[in-house]
């Protein structure tokens, strides 16, 4: 591939960024508790040697949702190339410790993602000598795309996205970045709004597909695997779902959820109506808090589980509940059987749990929504038949929130004072919040199928028909 000048210029500029920025770095994952991504994300630390088998696949994602999305587009992949050895990359420490949770049972190899410095990129290729590389949603790097190109690597973008910001920012680029998007040999986007988006951003229309979100099997598998019933609310819609959902006895990363059972047993649950404030950021606890407060009024039986998306933030969160006269219990004392859940409140301080706990509540707050971070994923409690309360903040999520809002099952608030309406308009009204919530559920159900689509345009690509 001939190199631009401002490629050249980039690759020269992020050579100065590595050599001079490491130490910020370093202090940058210190700061919050980590590390151990530093030598490997600079490429002083290699991973072990791939595992055996062709093609070699190399998926990456940034963090959780990513990685959690992956996880039937692997499936059907494998069901696809049984003889393909994959690879799992992250760029983030919590992605990295879910991602050997779930896929190095599958005999996958969990790795970081270098930082796109050249020589953190070439050593990585070196040792790693993928034919595929999937990209999951929207992570372009240019350094490490085109050495990959040079090499022959067959290059893949699915569940493709750009959020309002991202898509201004390419926009305004366009003629520097647009040589890189298209090496690509595939962008399958995850909804109309980002298929029209690259469309606009002038990539070639052979490369451009439409096949969903991932993110949407994933959710719908991982709920039927859980228990199928959330409490209180009775059978689920049943839609048809098109992925094979795996056995309870198989040993694959979906046999893992709780079983709601063990659940309402950890955590004493008898009729006590349950509000879950989800990934919540800061900011959003004094809010979430408010609310509560005032909700006890009606309904004095009301338990609280917050789940901050950082779980490193519990320390923070305790302080604002000692500071309220909020007695609380960590999940993890609950969870591990050190205590006995008696107080009102739990704050949840684990990863990988918060999607089982949506099926034990009846009232949801999604967070990053009330302050301007882009959201979280507001489909997750929809999969549960839960219709979901969030904030205007949502340019992450607009391809969920459209799904929902064209159903009729998403409910958007402001503030603590539209939060609390929100949550007893639902609290006074069962039958109201079981039919928002099978609405909600049951939107899902024409958007599942992406992880099929996106493996069969992967096969067609390395020549294995399909």
């Amino acid at each position: 591939m001939h190199k631009p000048r401002y490629l050249l210029a980039y690759k020269g500029l992020s050579i100065l960024a590595g050599l001079l920025g490491w130490p910020y770095f370093y202090w940058h994952l210190k700061s919050r508790g980590q590390g151990k991504s530093f030598l490997p994300r600079l490429g002083l630390e290699l991973p072990p040697p791939p595992p055996p088998g062709r093609p070699r696949i190399w998926l990456h994602g940034v963090s959780v949702g990513e990685i959690l999305a992956a996880l039937p587009l692997v499936q059907e992949l494998k069901s696809r190339l049984p003889r393909a050895a994959f690879i799992i990359s992250t760029g983030t420490e919590t992605g990295q410790a879910l991602a050997r949770r779930h896929f190095a049972p599958l005999g996958c190899l969990v790795c970081y993602f270098p930082l796109d410095l050249p020589w953190a990129v070439n050593r990585y290729l070196d040792r790693l000598q993928p034919d595929i590389f999937i990209d999951l949603e929207s992570e372009i790097w240019p350094n490490f795309l085109a050495a990959a190109h040079r090499r022959r690597v067959h290059l893949a973008l699915v569940n493709a996205r750009l959020s309002d910001k991202s898509f201004r920012r390419i926009l305004k680029y366009r003629r520097y970045l647009i040589d890189i998007i298209n090496l690509y040999e595939i962008i399958a986007a995850g909804s109309r709004q980002d298929y029209e988006r690259f469309q606009a951003l002038g990539v070639s229309g052979h490369n451009l597909r439409l096949t969903g979100n991932l993110k949407i099997d994933r959710l719908v598998q991982e709920q039927e695997v859980s228990g199928g019933r959330a409490r209180g609310r009775g059978p689920l819609p049943s839609p048809q779902p098109l992925l094979p959902t795996p056995k309870r006895d198989e040993a694959g990363p979906l046999a893992r959820p709780f079983a709601q059972q063990d659940l309402q047993s950890l955590l004493n649950l008898q009729k006590d109506p349950v509000l879950l404030a989800a990934s919540t950021h800061p900011g959003e606890e004094e809010i979430v808090l408010e609310a509560y407060r005032t909700l006890r009024g009606p309904y004095p039986a009301l338990l609280l589980w917050l789940a901050p998306r950082h779980p490193e933030r519990a320390g923070e969160i305790s302080r604002l509940l000692n500071a309220r006269g909020l007695p609380y219990h960590l999940w993890s004392q609950v969870k591990s059987g050190l205590q006995s859940r008696r107080h009102p409140v739990v704050l949840i301080d684990t990863i990988g749990d918060l999607f089982s706990l949506y099926g034990l509540a009846d009232i949801v707050f999604v967070g990053g929504s009330l302050v301007p971070h882009g959201g979280q994923n507001i489909l997750e409690p929809a999969a549960w038949g839960l219709a979901p309360i969030y904030g205007p903040h949502l340019t992450n999520f607009r391809w969920a929130q459209a799904i929902l809002e064209t159903a009729g099952a998403g409910i958007m608030i402001h503030n603590a004072a539209s939060l609390t309406a929100a949550a007893q308009n639902l609290l006074d009204q069962p039958d109201t919040r079981r039919r928002l919530g099978n609405q909600a559920r049951a939107a899902l159900t024409p958007h599942q199928g992406a992880a099929r689509r996106q493996a069969e345009l992967i096969v067609r690509m390395v020549g294995g028909g399909g």
